[in-house]
């Protein structure tokens, strides 16, 4: 014997045989409302990080005024 709350809130939940639709689309909806902030997250966290230096590059020899006319 189910308590008549119980049979009103099945009722609301199944909204007239389309909760499945309306269900499912608001939580798809939820879902990439979280991965749009979650991925909007690793984006600032990934941008805060300090950027990798480069390494020295060997310098390449000058050749100055004297040394070209020689």
């Amino acid at each position: 014997m189910n308590a008549p709350w119980l049979d009103v809130a099945l009722t609301w939940l199944a909204m007239g045989g389309y909760g499945l639709y309306v269900w499912g689309s608001l939580g798809m909806c939820v879902a990439v409302c979280v991965a749009e902030l979650a991925g909007l997250r690793a984006q600032r966290q990934a941008l805060l990080q300090p950027a990798p230096q480069p390494e020295a590059a060997p310098r390449q020899p000058v050749l100055t005024t004297q040394e070209g006319r020689a």
